[in-house]
């Protein structure tokens, strides 16, 4: 999709759309982080779009003061409800990896599958910036005695020291660029 695009999509929402679709990517980043943490993918990935239409719809009977959105003008308020999650999810992505991911650790991704997703940046970062400094003799026991706290499943002695050795080695290479 070419900038603009991207820019004819957006006017042609409304700003009442872009600001709603504001109140729903915190809406649904509230759900996520409380009643829906332990919720399939699936329902998370859909979670936007439901609420998006929720919202447009109660924000059109309030509006409108009419049953309306919710009877004859159906079509518009799915339509416009749709493209308020469409854009929250525009909004939650843009977050994520432009300002959010910004404080990626260099350890994140080699612990996918290691460590579960909701601690793992925690423990990129915790590990990270806990071996760096240290000289590079004492960077893989470190890992190892640290890792073990992190892994869910719990890993072997044997797969905690390969790990430990793999992101000593990553650091050593990362730290001579």
């Amino acid at each position: 999709m070419s900038f603009i695009e991207f820019v004819n999509a957006l006017r042609t929402y409304g700003v009442d759309v872009l600001l709603l679709a504001l109140g729903v990517t915190f809406i649904v980043s509230l759900l996520k982080k409380t009643v829906l943490k332990n919720a399939p993918a699936v329902t998370l990935h859909l979670l936007p779009f439901a609420v998006g239409i929720a919202v447009y719809a109660i924000y059109r009977a309030l509006a409108t003061v009419s049953a309306d959105p919710f009877t004859a003008e159906l079509a518009q308020t799915v339509s416009s409800g749709f493209g308020c999650g469409c854009i929250s999810s525009l909004y939650a992505t843009f977050y994520e990896h432009l300002i959010k991911g910004r404080n990626v650790s260099p350890f994140y991704p080699l612990l996918e599958g290691v460590v579960p997703e909701k601690g793992r940046q925690e423990a990129a970062n915790a590990l990270y910036k806990g071996c760096k400094e240290l000289p590079e003799e004492e960077r893989i026991p470190y890992l190892k005695e640290n890792l073990k706290t992190y892994c869910d499943p719990p890993m072997s002695e044997e797969e905690v020291s390969e790990l430990a050795g793999l992101l000593a080695e990553y650091l050593l290479t990362i730290q001579k660029k």
